[in-house]
């Protein structure tokens, strides 16, 4: 059975400078019609950055939730924009560290129920030492944490993000898998 909504109509509820907001109503394959909330979004990309067997952590406050939130260097696609190029910028703005070699480890959608947003994860292996470039309204501080550590923090809860979990969860996948002492998170 074909799966796939067709799209009756689309109305734009609201056009913001990050999201947009649409009501789409859309006849399901049963025959039903329904309603669907979508906040499109141009996407955005997370690096994974390591020094010295440590990986790079940004403690920022989030207005969202109310809360200093532990995640990885990431940052929103500019219009037209390729996702290794805003990899690039967004890690030398936010750490300082501009990546001598990036390496794709793969793309999430962080929340498909309703949103068109796409995280573009790299993991930066090289990189040499610059001065950041926060933006204006930035305050990030920068922790260097092993992978165990990571890992304690997501079992504890302390690390809730979900870019940054999967990042850590590709970043084994990809190169840790062969070690014994793999455990997915």
């Amino acid at each position: 059975m074909d799966k796939k909504e067709k799209t009756i109509r689309s109305r734009e509820i609201y056009r913001g400078k990050v999201v947009n907001l649409y009501q789409d109503e859309v006849l399901c394959p049963n025959g039903q019609i329904s309603l669907r909330e979508i906040v499109s979004h141009r996407g955005g990309v997370a690096i994974l950055l390591e020094i010295n067997n440590r990986f790079v952590i940004e403690k920022q406050y989030r207005y969202a939730f109310d809360e200093e939130v532990y995640e990885i260097p990431a940052g929103k696609l500019e219009e037209g924009e390729e996702p290794l190029e805003s990899a690039k910028r967004e890690l030398l703005e936010e750490t300082g560290y501009r990546p001598l070699e990036m390496i794709h480890l793969g793309n999430i959608y962080p929340t498909c129920g309703y949103s068109t947003e796409i995280i573009y994860i790299y993991y930066c292996p090289l990189a040499k030492k610059e001065e950041r470039q926060l933006d204006s309204d930035e305050v990030i501080d920068l922790c260097l944490l092993s992978l165990e550590e990571i890992e304690k923090m997501i079992e504890e809860n302390l690390i809730k993000d979900s870019k940054t979990i999967a990042a850590i969860s590709l970043y084994k996948l990809r190169f840790l898998k062969n070690e014994q002492s793999f455990s997915f998170l």
